[in-house]
């Protein structure tokens, strides 16, 4: 047997035992991929090949029979007797994208059972397909983990985008798509500012109003926010508005707390020098062992340590702070919360609470969202990100954290969403991971140079299809959305192929729920 070079041509010798094809029948691929099957970046040639396979188009010799040879078997070549087959490997791709258009997901019916509208497509900027979809709709497909970021200037759109989101990951109704199994969803919100204004994810509560949706919304999902049982009654009030919301103080059990855990909420960061009474912690820890945790029996034996003023006025300050978030009840546990279709919004603004305790806190929540075991997914929310996920000591292990969550997110079942005003403080790890970006409106020539190192766009700053030139001339709800595994359906081929290093612009679609995000203005006509 020889190869002509490429891996589908073969050219038969006299010894060669050829199989003909004596009958008309062929084999087909799966049905769900026979409208339009993924080539995934192998060529025109992968895509004629595929294309000649499903049509009934084929050679009139089948590629040769490789009798009882093992070691092809778990090689994807035409002829081994391999249980990975090609087709397997196109579905399992096809299925785990993360967007998909109107038109895909119809060529690959069943493959998306989880799926909600976000939007729009108002043009797709890409090599070989067309700029104008036949079929509206942009699709997220829910059922598999992703990551996003979501920025842009005050007032573009961005919380908007990002509660559009929550309501695909956590509302049934079939106008924004399919959710069998809705998720479980978490929202971390920190301001260092003003405690004057609810959470907008809150609004998530309340079901649009006909002037906002045009037309009569019962769609809500159930809502609850936990703040600092310190300013409980401040923000009940808050919150008072939001009917249905409901506000209750947040607690962690020292159940809950081990070693590594209680390292975290000391404060305990290995790149700086470290003060006395965290070095004593952090040996009393050491010989507690990770199994043998118990928080009543640390600070006895912290007491015991001998401190000067300075020091020990510092350890009983944190300790103090910690205390308040503390419940001596072991069977209390934060992650009964945690359920599918409803929201959790951790609120810990708090003027008595510093922002490393506040990080540490948020830290180990989302370790317990984490580790919560559900039948459903899980969605999380990082609200104004770049208050507490950046580069400062203080945010240092948690940002460390939400890298590796992201890292692994296919084997937590994950989302993550996170929402920011200013892109350039997110680290850069994360934004090389994330699954794709939703970038609205912003001019700034800082952004648009800090986000070119880390996405993989086809530069072309003379067209109307350069991204950066786009994104200064959005309107409000408009977005450009960079996301290379999106699928698509391709100009010549009609295949259903990954934009690769193109981009939507988008249109996001009107909320089912209450949008709260409205600017305050002046006067209103």
């Amino acid at each position: 047997m020889e190869y002509s070079g490429r891996s589908s041509t073969y050219l038969p010798n006299e010894d060669d035992q050829v199989t003909y094809n004596t009958s008309s029948k062929i084999s087909q691929p799966s049905p769900s991929l026979m409208l339009a099957r993924p080539s995934f970046g192998f060529g025109s040639d992968f895509t004629f090949q595929l294309n000649s396979i499903s049509s009934g188009s084929v050679p009139t010799f089948k590629p040769p029979v490789f009798n009882h040879d093992p070691e092809l078997e778990l090689l994807q070549v035409q002829g081994s007797h391999q249980t990975n087959t090609l087709d397997s490997t196109l579905e399992h791709s096809t299925r785990n994208a993360v967007l998909v258009t109107g038109e895909a997901e119809k060529s690959s019916a069943g493959l998306f059972p989880q799926r909600a509208v976000v939007g729009s497509i108002v043009g797709q900027y890409a090599h070989g397909f067309p700029r104008i979809t036949a079929n509206p709709k942009l699709y997220l497909n829910v059922n598999t983990p992703f990551s996003t970021l979501i920025c842009g200037v005050q007032g573009s759109g961005k919380s908007h985008s990002a509660s559009v989101i929550l309501e695909g990951c956590l509302i049934v109704d079939k106008r924004i798509g399919t959710l069998p199994k809705p998720l479980a969803g978490l929202c971390l919100h920190y301001d260092r500012g003003s405690v004057n204004y609810p959470c907008e994810s809150a609004y998530l509560g309340l079901p649009a109003t006909r002037a906002q949706l045009g037309l009569k919304s019962t769609s809500s999902v159930p809502v609850t926010v936990l703040v600092s049982p310190t300013c409980l009654e401040t923000m009940r009030r808050i919150y008072k508005p939001l009917k249905g919301v409901n506000v209750m103080p947040f607690y962690l059990s020292t159940s809950n707390l081990n070693s590594s855990r209680m390292l975290t909420l000391m404060g305990f960061d290995d790149s700086v020098i470290m003060p006395l009474y965290l070095q004593r912690a952090m040996t009393i820890l050491r010989t507690m062992g990770a199994d043998r945790f118990n928080y009543d029996t640390f600070k006895k034996k912290m007491s015991k340590e001998p401190l000067n003023p300075a020091q020990e006025s510092s350890y009983k300050m944190r300790i103090e702070m910690l205390d308040s978030y503390l419940t001596g009840n072991r069977a209390w546990d934060v992650s009964s919360y945690f359920k599918p279709g409803h929201l959790v919004i951790v609120d810990l603004r708090d003027p008595f609470t510093n922002s490393s305790l506040v990080i540490a806190l948020f830290e180990i929540l989302v370790g317990l969202f984490v580790e919560r075991r559900m039948e459903t997914g899980k969605v999380l929310l990082l609200d104004e990100a770049h208050k507490y996920l950046n580069s400062d000591p203080s945010s240092a292990r948690f940002t460390e954290s939400m890298t590796s969550l992201i890292r692994q997110q296919r084997h937590f079942g994950i989302r993550t969403i996170i929402s920011t005003q200013e892109p350039t403080v997110v680290p850069d790890a994360i934004l090389d991971l994330v699954s794709f970006l939703v970038l609205h409106r912003f001019s700034s020539p800082t952004w648009i140079k800090h986000l070119s190192k880390h996405i993989s766009v086809d530069q072309d700053h003379q067209a109307d299809s350069d991204w950066s030139r786009t994104i200064s001339r959005l309107g409000l709800g408009e977005a450009v959305v960079v996301a290379p595994t999106a699928l698509s359906i391709k100009s010549d081929s009609l295949a259903c192929e990954p934009l690769a290093t193109g981009f939507f612009l988008i249109r996001t679609r009107k909320r089912l729920t209450f949008d709260g995000g409205a600017s305050i203005v002046a006067y209103k006509s």
